[in-house]
């Protein structure tokens, strides 16, 4: 049975829109600011979907030594986004290794629906959550749901959008319990929400953990 993580504990807690626009920090979507492993499924790079920019006081909480960019990568044409995936930063961020990947689906998508790799660059600006992004009760719940791929394709920081609670968030390397981080869904906006690629991933939301300790990220999908 799912169980829908909302409450009163989320209200005051700052999450933040990523929305498409130039701002004062280098926060991206697409482009190659880091070295991305291949994908061991399809054999392409794997996409750098968002990279963000720590300099940036939004992001005081997720700041760690030895990064100064926050990259979240994943292969987006094919079945390795399906299962729970563990990399590792290093280079101020620069450089992503890959600590473990569980899929063992052998899919890939049709070339024609591919997603470019790498994903066209353009900026993006952080914008503080509105009142209905923040599951504090079940109607704030089913509005953020809606809202979440029609006006934004990226939550970062604040609350997490669960249909049902993660079992394992453990930094494999410590076994420290990671931070939430971020969770990325397709772009359902008309016109898109992001304008230099069709930004489909299928029916998915992916979410990223950190442990900024030792540098570890951790990326997992919940079905929509």
């Amino acid at each position: 049975m799912k169980h829908r993580p909302y409450g009163e504990h989320w209200r005051g807690i700052k999450g933040y829109r990523v929305i498409e626009e130039v701002d004062d920090y280098k926060h991206n979507i697409g482009g190659q600011y880091c070295e991305v492993p291949v994908c061991k499924l399809c054999g392409k790079r794997m996409h750098q979907i968002f990279c963000f920019d720590l300099k940036d006081p939004k992001l005081s909480e997720l700041k760690a030594c030895g990064i100064s960019k926050l990259p979240l990568v994943s292969c987006l044409n094919c079945a390795m986004v399906w299962k729970p995936q563990y990399f590792q930063l290093s280079n101020e961020g620069r450089t992503i290794k890959v600590l473990n990947q569980d899929s063992t689906e052998d899919w890939t998508q049709d070339e024609e629906d591919q997603l470019p790799v790498p994903l066209p660059e353009t900026y993006v600006k952080l914008f503080e959550m509105k009142d209905e992004d923040v599951p504090i009760n079940e109607e704030n719940y089913d509005t953020a749901f809606d809202l979440f791929g029609s006006e934004y394709v990226c939550r970062l920081l604040g609350a997490p959008l669960y249909e049902e609670l993660p079992k394992d968030l453990e930094c494999t390397k410590c076994n420290s319990e990671m931070m939430y981080i971020a969770t990325i869904t397709q772009d359902l906006g008309d016109p898109n929400l992001i304008s230099v690629v069709d930004f489909q991933i299928g029916e998915m939301n992916i979410f990223y953990y950190i442990c900024k300790k030792c540098l570890v990220i951790k990326t997992e999908i919940q079905s929509t």
